[in-house]
């Protein structure tokens, strides 16, 4: 059995970790987590000793690393295969909703970044509010055309992923479309979710930059 040691930032505030770690959780392959915290003194040399990367989260395997998210879950998928739709066509669209997430979206990203105890109904820019709207719609049309509560009927890595920006949609006050505030209900009272936010709420460390947006 492979020894897998997932180095994460912190809890509250880094998105690429939670889905990382998200994934893993789905895969129920025993793990264990080493947390980092960012923006203090010495944290950039402690990321660049886990992965020349020098960011999270990385996924140690037996001690070859893969310093990348979907890198990760590309892995986990190999180990547990439900983690994609099954249907080709499903898979194929899967894997295209994931690609603009990981790649896509940055007004968002630097105007509402994921700050899960956070709650604010502040004016957002206008480009984050647009890209809001774009993801809104994009949620709305993929659980129109399926069955479940999840983008692709049952859960996949695409939900993962959108985790974050559905967290920032609540911390935010961003607006949404009835279906998509259910959609967002979904993922952040999933019980892997709820013991990642748990641990948000219990660390003290803060990100003042990140706490100041949208005072």
């Amino acid at each position: 059995m492979s020894n897998l040691t997932l180095y994460i930032g912190n809890y509250n505030y880094s998105s690429w970790s939670l889905r990382a770690w998200q994934i893993l959780r789905k895969t129920e392959l025993p793990f264990q987590s080493v947390m980092i915290d960012l923006d203090v003194p010495g944290y950039k040399d402690a990321l660049l000793k886990v992965s020349d990367a020098g960011t999270v989260p990385v996924l140690d395997v037996n001690g070859a690393v893969i310093p990348d998210s979907l890198a990760i879950a590309e892995f986990c998928a190999k180990a547990v295969p439900n983690l994609w739709p099954k249907d080709e066509a499903l898979w194929a669209e899967a894997k295209a909703v994931v690609a603009k997430m990981h790649t896509g979206f940055e007004a968002i990203r630097r105007e509402a970044p994921m700050n899960l105890r956070r709650r604010t109904q502040g004016p957002m820019p206008v480009d984050c509010l647009k890209e809001a709207a774009e993801i809104s719609a994009m949620w709305d049309e993929l659980l129109g055309r399926h069955d479940g509560p999840f983008l692709f009927n049952d859960w996949t890595i695409a939900d993962a992923f959108y985790l974050p920006v559905a967290t920032r949609f609540e911390s935010y006050g961003l607006p949404r479309s009835t279906r998509s505030d259910v959609y967002i209900s979904e993922l952040m009272t999933d019980e892997h979710f709820l013991e990642w936010e748990a641990l948000a709420f219990a660390e003290t460390h803060i990100l003042p930059e990140t706490d100041a947006v949208n005072l």
